[in-house]
């Protein structure tokens, strides 16, 4: 009898360090892996590489000049940085806000909200290697930059907000054109879908890949889409409503697991399409019904000073839970200033779910995350 002598295939451990630049991370970072053959088995995350020290830059500053540093927290989305700030600063203070001026940042931070998810449709495509939606999304979002360089002046540092308000008032024509990129972007959804979303090569790249668990979400403090997405309905914009959003009618999307796994790539992607709908229907039910009146408490000196104390705000940006902690000693400046950046808990649960999936698959993953490097680097 012939005996079959059986040869078994032994690989180590290999080790990978990508960043802190590269192509496939979205921003600089480092990440340090392990692979068996071309399975990660395990990953360290390296960040710092952009820090700033804004927190600490404002404690040298006005308390107006605050404002312009909070407006550098995520150049993505400026405006989400100011609100927080301000939204602290007015209940520390207690300065009241006119129903315009909240109206006001609202319509602003609608409007970051989807150029912000524009964007990471963006990313998604170029982790994919779809370049043509390419494209068309830098074509619409363009239109939304065109807005508020018509409100502000500028297209991605406005600076707008104000303690007890905002800058100056709506110019003429912008609550029109806001309604045109919104009926336009709407009919350019079905373009999204028929281009990207429904694409074959899409769908086998982001379904069943690296899902995150509701165990983890609330495990690594995880929050915004990639929560929802997960199926945990969290919404700052409803469980603590703010600046009037308690008297709008809107939805909060869930993950369904359509991809075959919930809180899937697939569905991180799904729920940031859908919250795009639903950020155009708030803006729909604003813009009807604008209140007149000032725009900024006229009451407030350009130089009050904010009384000793302490508070802390919390905003549904578009990745998820801002928080600002404001400290003041009843000087002209901030004694403390501390943000609470939603990405920091997208980065603690990336060597959970990367575990398991193929090399080629990383960049998908991360650019699913939606990760604000400048705002976890401040």
């Amino acid at each position: 009898m012939n005996l079959i002598k059986k040869e078994i295939l032994t690989t180590d451990l290999t080790t990978w360090t990508i960043g802190p630049y590269h192509g496939s991370l979205p921003a600089p970072m480092r990440l340090r892996l392990s692979l068996d053959g071309e399975i990660i088995t395990d990953c360290d995350v390296e960040t710092g590489f952009l820090h700033r020290g804004l927190e600490k830059a404002c404690e040298f500053q006005s308390w107006r000049a605050a404002v312009a540093y909070a407006d550098h927290l995520d150049p993505e989305c400026a405006v989400f940085g100011e609100l927080v700030l301000c939204l602290a600063v007015e209940q520390l203070a207690e300065i009241e806000v006119p129903a315009r001026a909240k109206c006001i940042r609202v319509i602003l931070s609608e409007l970051s909200r989807i150029s912000s998810h524009l964007s990471y449709m963006v990313r998604m495509a170029r982790a994919v290697g779809s370049e043509t939606i390419i494209h068309y999304l830098l074509r619409d979002r363009e239109r939304i930059l065109d807005l508020f360089e018509l409100l502000t002046g500028a297209r991605f540092s406005i600076n707008f907000l104000r303690f007890g308000g905002v800058q100056a008032d709506v110019t003429d024509g912008f609550i029109e054109r806001v309604l045109e990129v919104c009926e336009l972007i709407r009919i350019r959804m079905k373009e999204y879908n028929d281009l990207f979303t429904f694409n074959f090569g899409f769908v086998k790249r982001t379904s069943r890949v690296a899902p995150i668990s509701k165990d983890l979400v609330s495990f690594c403090g995880v929050t915004g889409p990639n929560a929802r997405a997960s199926g945990v309905s969290f919404d700052v914009r409803k469980k603590f409503p703010y600046s009037g959003y308690d008297r709008l009618d809107f939805e909060t999307p869930l993950g369904q697991g359509e991809g075959g796994v919930l809180g899937d790539v697939h569905d991180r992607f799904l729920i940031r399409l859908r919250e795009i709908t639903q950020s155009m229907e708030i803006l729909k039910q604003l813009l009807d019904v604008v209140p007149s009146g000032e725009y900024v408490n006229r009451k407030l000196a350009k130089d009050s000073v904010v009384p000793p104390g302490e508070a802390y705000s919390r905003i549904e940006s578009s990745r998820g839970l801002l928080g600002c902690h404001v400290v003041s000693d009843g000087g002209p400046s901030p004694s403390r200033v501390q943000f609470r950046s939603p990405t920091l808990a997208n980065l603690l649960a990336i060597p959970q779910i990367v575990r398991g999936i193929r090399i080629e698959d990383l960049p998908v993953v991360l650019a699913s995350l939606d990760l604000g490097i400048a705002e976890a680097d401040r």
